[in-house]
């Protein structure tokens, strides 16, 4: 007969693995996507650039991000023939201003961009909407745009991406 001690071992390393492995096979997120189960399909059509002194390739940049963007944080599948979702809009201002001025000039600059977005859902017309997304990001004023614009034309695009996944599949 095996003793309590021996009997609470095997208990309890039992109890162990089975944490242990159960662990391995559940899985977190924190993005609360909530897409209509038909829901299945999405286009982003390539977005005007209607910004003036914005890089050229602003627009394709942020088109294929949003793509992206969709496609690793959701179910659904890029179809250019027939979606059940799109995205559309313009990029309608990059604009750089002085920031937090001292007697000396400016110590911070930012950037801001906006970005006119429309979401169209062709199964579940009611949750189609309209709407501008902007965001800044600052940098010193001792740095040129140029220096700084890629990260913080990428900073500056995640936010906007999550503000639109979020108002697009979690109704933000």
């Amino acid at each position: 007969m095996e003793s309590k001690n021996s009997l609470m071992r095997k208990l309890l390393f039992a109890i162990f693995l089975t944490i242990t492995f159960s662990s391995c096979f559940i899985f977190y997120t924190f993005k609360d996507i909530s897409i209509e189960p038909d829901v299945k399909t999405f286009y982003v059509e390539d977005f005007a650039n209607n910004a003036t002194n914005s890089p050229a390739t602003l627009n394709q940049d942020f088109s294929e991000a949003l793509r992206k963007k969709i496609i690793d944080e959701t179910s659904l599948t890029y179809d250019e023939n027939n979606p059940h979702v799109i995205f559309s809009g313009s990029i309608s201002s990059f604009d750089v201003t002085a920031q937090a001025p001292n007697k000396e000039g400016a110590s911070l600059n930012r950037l801001q961009i906006k970005i006119n977005v429309e979401y169209v859902n062709t199964l579940h017309e009611k949750e189609n909407w309209k709407k501008p997304f902007t965001w800044y990001a600052d940098f010193p004023s001792d740095q040129s745009l140029d220096e700084v614009q890629e990260s913080l034309i990428k900073e500056i695009f995640a936010q906007i991406l999550d503000d639109i996944i979020n108002k697009s599949f979690n109704n933000w």
